[in-house]
């Protein structure tokens, strides 16, 4: 390839690079791992009593392994009000429910035991083990 050849078409490939780099997200412009800490840690703390309430709520409720009536139909409740679509009674326990919110990916998916346990304290607020309620 002659010179000027190499010179034109390297002069073809400016306005391509040019758009390319305006194209990707400046480096000052995405925010450090620090600045998303501290936006997670105020989003939590901004939640911090509505998830004390949820918890002492599910622990007052004490309901046995399958017996979950009450705390299903709590959570399942807080999880529409906040946009997701429930289906309950899956796998075949009337207690049990999958919540789905958005679509596409990443599939983000969490399970949990909200069952209470017998013979054990389920008093609200209460972090260390005291005595059953009857």
């Amino acid at each position: 390839m002659k010179a000027k050849d190499k010179r034109q078409n390297a002069k073809r490939k400016v306005p391509i690079l040019v758009a390319l780099a305006c194209s990707l997200p400046l480096h000052a412009a995405t925010p450090g791992i620090d600045a998303l800490k501290k936006e997670v840690r105020e989003i939590v703390r901004a939640d911090a009593t509505l998830t004390q309430q949820m918890v002492d709520s599910i622990f007052s409720f004490s309901e046995l392994g399958f017996q979950e009536v009450e705390t299903s139909a709590y959570v399942t409740g807080i999880l529409e009000k906040e946009g997701f679509t429930v289906t309950r009674g899956v796998a075949g326990m009337p207690t049990a429910f999958v919540a789905s919110w958005g679509s596409g990916k990443p599939v983000i998916g969490f399970m949990a035991d909200i069952d209470g346990l017998p013979e054990t304290s389920q008093k609200p607020g209460v972090a260390y083990h005291g005595a059953c309620r009857k």
